[in-house]
């Protein structure tokens, strides 16, 4: 098992209610068991060593609002799971977890539940879910995972969101992200940014001459400041996909949204993580963005 400092946290999606909960695999997760009816009823796990977790949600005392059971069998180690993507919206009063899907190498599994409400995915490139974390009570209130970083840098690429036009772009920084240089309009034109050692990445999108933007400086004050996620929208523009909004969340403030916030939102719930790099598509507008982030207390 990975040691409790190279875990990265992402989520969690949905309400406030509930218990705090939090649970780490002892290897692979190989069984999912969820009990299903119009939301998530409640959810746990079973590991490649046989431990079972306890159940989380699924303390209301109506039988008649059990749901159905669903098990979701992963052929660890041939086959991991790598994310999760669902919905959460109101139900019965209570702000819950809708809908659940479970995506590994070879498939997705779902999705279980109805699906009303607001949606979250988390595309990440070939890693693998140690664990899971949210609050339960009477359901299961909301829900993230827990990652661990695969390669020398100790970070995670977390995205992208947005269209597939452009030309790829991808940088981690050797310090810490220090200035964010954003040209924006109805849509995001373009993105650059400095690092901690005056070193400049960019310019990523504003390659059409005639619409190049209003300049925005966000400047971030480390070490008492650093980033820690973005979110914004993506939709079309001018007959292309492209990120129409964002906005930049330090441990201190939010910066943002930059852009008109129309189209399809995104948004990455990180804790005790920081960014430190950008990956994504660009060319006449910022296309599409990613990041990548790694765990505090190895920056």
């Amino acid at each position: 098992m990975a040691s409790l400092e190279r875990i990265i946290s992402l989520g969690p999606w949905g309400g406030l209610g509930g218990d705090h909960w939090s649970y780490r695999a002892s290897g692979g997760i190989t069984e999912i068991v969820l009990h299903v009816e119009g939301n998530i009823k409640s959810i746990s796990f079973k590991d490649a060593s046989g431990l079972v977790s306890g159940t989380f949600g699924g303390r209301g005392n109506d039988p008649n609002d059990r749901g159905e059971q669903k098990k979701i069998e992963i052929q660890w180690p041939s086959e991991y799971l790598k994310s999760i993507s669902g919905t959460y919206g109101s139900y019965k009063g209570l702000l819950v977890i809708t809908s659940l899907s479970f995506i590994t190498n070879l498939t997705t599994y779902g999705p279980f539940g109805t699906a009303p409400g607001e949606t979250f995915s988390i595309p990440i490139a070939d890693r693998a879910v140690v664990g899971f974390h949210g609050r339960c009570g009477y359901y299961l209130d909301a829900l993230g995972i827990f990652v661990t970083p695969a390669n020398s840098h100790g970070s995670i690429s977390v995205g992208q969101w947005g269209g597939p036009g452009g030309d790829p772009f991808s940088f981690r920084v050797g310090s810490w992200i220090k200035e964010i240089i954003v040209h924006e309009g109805t849509n995001i034109k373009s993105l650059s940014f400095k690092d901690g050692n005056d070193q400049e990445y960019g310019k990523f999108g504003g390659n059409n001459a005639n619409d190049t933007g209003e300049e925005r400086r966000v400047l971030i004050n480390w070490p008492s400041e650093h980033l820690i996620s973005i979110s914004g929208t993506y939709g079309n523009f001018s007959t292309l996909l492209t990120i129409t909004s964002l906005s930049f969340t330090t441990n201190r403030a939010t910066y943002g949204p930059f852009g008109t916030g129309s189209g399809t939102p995104f948004s990455i719930p990180i804790n005790n993580n920081t960014v430190v790099g950008f990956h994504g598509r660009a060319g006449h507008y910022l296309d599409a963005i990613g990041i990548f982030v790694k765990p505090e207390t190895t920056i």
